[in-house]
This record gives C-alpha cells, sequence and structure tokens, in this order.
C-alpha cells in the first residue's frame, strides 16, 4: 500500500506522535495521522511545538524498518528532510537546520520528531515520524517563526501538502531500503542550513567561529574552526548563534 493512503483524523489530540503509538504493530506501514490541533505537542528532547488550530499541518506516520540497523537510525531524519525540502522548495528556499528544523532564511518554518523502538539484533523494530509545518497561520509570538502563507501571501492547501510529503518520502524510503546511505547522506549535507562559510556557534564550555564539515553516521554535527581543528557535537550540546 503507498505510503499516507491509510489515515487517521483527530480534530484534537495529545500529539500526533501519541496517536500512532496506539496503533504500533498493528497498522499498516506508512498509516498517517493528523491532527487539527495538538495541545501537548512535542519537539526534539523535551521541547515543545505550539500551533494554530485549523491553520497548519500537524501529523505522524508509522514506519517498520526492520531491515535497519541502529546505526543508520539518523538515516531516517536524512529521508524525512530530503521529502520535506523537495516539497517546500517549490513554494520557497528553504533549508534544514541539523539536527530536526526547517528553516526559511533565518526563521523556523518547521520540525521533525522521529522516535524509534529497537528490536533484536539492534535493529529498529518501530519508528514514529512526526512532522510539523507552518502553513496558513499569519501571526506568531516570536519573529523567529513564519509561515508559508506569509511568505507567499496566500493560503495553501495543507492536504496536498502531507500528499506531496508523504509520496516523496516514500521514495526516499525505498532508496534507503536499496542501500543508497552515500547519496543520501550527500544530499543532505547540500541542503543544510549555513552548509557553506564560516558561522558563529554556542556550546556549554565556549562559543565559536566555524563552518559546518558534515554529519556524521552518528548524527553529530561536525565543524570546523578556523584553525582547522574538527569537532563533532550532538543535539543540544550546541547551539546556532
Amino acid at each position: 500500500m503507498p505510503f499516507g493512503r491509510a489515515s487517521f483524523y483527530y480534530a484534537s489530540c495529545t500529539s500526533t506522535n501519541d496517536m500512532a503509538q496506539k496503533y504500533l504493530l498493528h497498522a499498516a506501514e506508512g498509516t498517517v495521522f493528523i491532527a487539527e490541533h495538538q495541545y501537548q505537542g512535542r519537539g526534539q528532547r523535551g521541547s515543545t511545538w505550539t500551533s494554530e488550530a485549523g491553520k497548519n499541518i500537524l501529523f505522524s506516520f508509522i514506519l517498520y524498518p526492520e531491515w535497519l540497523g541502529l546505526d543508520a537510525v539518523f538515516s531516517l531524519n536524512i529521508i524525512t528532510s530530503l521529502a520535506i525540502y523537495e516539497v517546500l522548495t517549490g513554494y520557497l528556499q528553504v533549508a534544514i537546520k541539523w539536527p530536526n528544523d526547517i528553516y526559511y532564511l533565518d526563521q523556523k518554518l518547521g520540525g521533525m520528531l522521529i522516535e524509534t523502538h529497537i528490536g533484536e539484533k539492534h535493529k529498529i523494530k518501530t519508528a514514529i515520524i512526526g512532522i510539523g509545518l507552518n502553513v496558513n497561520q499569519l501571526y506568531f509570538e516570536s519573529s523567529k517563526r513564519t509561515s508559508l502563507a506569509i511568505q507567499k501571501g496566500t493560503v495553501l492547501d495543507r492536504a496536498l501538502l502531507v500528499t506531496q510529503i508523504m509520496d516523496a518520502f516514500g521514495r526516499y524510503y525505498a532508496w534507503l531500503q536499496n542501500g543508497n546511505f552515500h547519496l543520501l547522506w550527500e544530499q543532505y549535507i547540500h541542503i543544510l542550513y549555513r552548509n557553506t562559510g564560516f558561522h558563529k556557534f554556542a556550546t556549554r564550555h565556549r562559543s565559536l567561529e566555524a563552518r559546518i564539515v558534515t554529519v556524521n553516521r552518528l548524527g553529530e554535527l561536525v565543524i570546523a574552526t578556523r584553525d582547522g581543528n574538527q569537532y563533532s557535537y550532538k543535539a543540544k550540546e550546541i547551539v546556532f548563534v
């Protein structure tokens, strides 16, 4: 069955990842859970995600990638990013801010939350991929956020966007199944936010100016300072300034 052809719809729920969790191992791979409103929306590593009801797209879908090893778990982030990027570049010139945000210039358009469960032999038994994108919302509390409607000056078809993202994801998922790790990784590096030149970053211990070198197989951001030294950081260990 093609991705996204089976779906559950909620006027309001805690989060679409929570709804998907209830159907793990019972619903078909690619089943989508869509909400108009989330009252406990979650972001990466405990952060929250808020969205005006009925304006944006909030959805999650189920995967059973039991063929994928734990050492390749970040590849799910990569193919999700590539799918979103492919669709949104039809509207705006967007970028993926490592590890899980979608940006237009220096403003946030959306984000991803991927939750996995490990099965036997260090394989990924199940995965839930959650996506939130600002589509038709026109007002935000923070100037660091924006939407497609703000930038395009028109209301967009949210259902069409979900369908397009799921179709694109299905293609990239097939590429991953066929072992095209290197090609996918290479494409991902090219769509990263601030992927050229030197930029300011901050860690717990210091501020530094560096350029992005790559994202390694563990999903860590690898940067190089002006003196040529390279450092790798996990999510939340380094922030963009």
